[in-house]
């Protein structure tokens, strides 16, 4: 039984063999060319020297003979060596280097605003703050800005609204009860004074007629930061216990599946996030505790209106008489009659967010 069961392990391992062979013999798939494209000047002014060189190589090398078979037979070695790299080895790489990914140590703020000035089409921003708009970039960053909308360059920012719960839960994960709202502040103080020099401008239209510079604040954590300049980002996931820019950064295309996945991301807490100037702070207090929110509003002629549902779930949760503060005023919060005021209050939050609030409007009435 022994001696059979070798026999058969060893017809076995024949046939293996016959079949790795058979398969190492079969034509390989055909190998996909690169789609057309329009030509690149350099390309062009590439093929024009080319082609005076050959020419000036065969007048240099026309005393070899037979001259015609030797000159046809170097060309069309050439030509095929060429054809090959052209369209078989540079595909191979391109799509190598498109899918790769770079890894960098941490942010780099000063590259990026490097990046950002030779931007043509997008730059990006989505992070809970940004140092680059604090000291010792902002300057630098408000001139790239100033720049890049001179050039139409469409810039958008997305930073956390610091008096959500995503924000205290962002401050736990840093262990830096302190530091985020300051930060926060100076992001937004910055963002207010680019405001405040294209309004000098006729608004940020003014540098280009093509360019758009908007700052929303958004609620909810979106677990991913993005710095992107056109087709190219730097992501990054939140770490507990430092900063992200100071964790590793993924440097990706937007055609990848991860650069894909954060800017679809970005857009998705774009739409969802309200305009930073849009925003105003109301402070809410009862006989326990004190809290600050930044609420969207309109204003009528009979006062103030807003709508926000932390506040609602304030007063529903209030002990004692609740009393609330905007602008430096004391206000008091009322139910807004919305059998006189709702189709003309829906109209202009409309106009404002793009959107009709889902919670009751709230008049402070001072």
């Amino acid at each position: 039984m022994a001696h059979g069961d070798r026999r058969r392990d060893d017809e076995d391992l024949r046939a293996l063999r016959r079949a790795s062979l058979f398969r190492r013999t079969l034509p390989l798939p055909p190998l996909r060319l690169r789609g057309r494209r329009a030509p690149d000047p350099l390309w062009v002014t590439g093929l024009g020297v080319g082609l005076a060189a050959v020419v000036l190589l065969g007048w240099i090398g026309r005393s070899v003979q037979p001259y015609w078979p030797n000159f046809a037979l170097n060309t069309a070695a050439d030509l095929i060596g060429a054809v090959f790299i052209i369209y078989v080895i540079t595909p191979i790489i391109e799509r190598a280097g498109q899918g790769g990914v770079r890894e960098h140590p941490e942010l780099d703020y000063s590259q990026f605003l490097d990046n950002a000035a030779r931007a043509t089409g997008v730059v990006r921003i989505l992070d809970t703050y940004s140092n680059l708009l604090a000291e010792p970039y902002a300057q630098h960053f408000e001139a790239v800005v100033r720049e890049a909308l001179a050039r139409g360059v469409s810039v958008r920012i997305l930073l956390i609204n610091p008096t959500t719960l995503a924000a205290e839960q962002r401050e736990l994960e840093l262990g830096h009860t302190d530091e985020l709202r300051p930060m926060l502040e100076r992001n937004l103080e910055t963002v207010a004074r680019i405001h405040r020099s294209f309004d000098q401008d006729g608004g940020p239209r003014g540098r280009g007629n093509a360019a758009d510079f908007q700052v929303r604040l958004y609620s909810s954590g979106p677990d991913v930061t993005m710095y992107r300049w056109d087709d190219r980002a730097l992501v990054s996931f939140y770490p507990v216990g430092k900063l992200s820019g100071r964790s590793t950064q993924l440097e990706v295309t937007i055609d990848t599946p991860l650069g894909a996945f954060v800017n679809d991301r970005f857009q998705a807490v774009w739409h969802a996030a309200a305009p930073h100037q849009a925003l105003t702070p109301v402070t809410v207090a009862d006989d326990r505790i004190e809290r600050t929110y930044l609420v969207r509003f309109v204003d009528l002629e009979d006062g103030r209106y807003v709508a926000s549902r932390r506040v609602q779930r304030f007063l529903r949760r209030a002990v004692g008489e609740v009393t609330a503060s905007n602008d430096g005023l004391v206000c008091r919060l009322e139910a807004a009659d919305h059998a006189v005021h709702g189709r003309r209050l829906d109209g202009a939050f409309r106009k404002v967010y793009g959107e009709i609030p889902q919670t009751p409007y709230l008049l402070l009435r001072t």
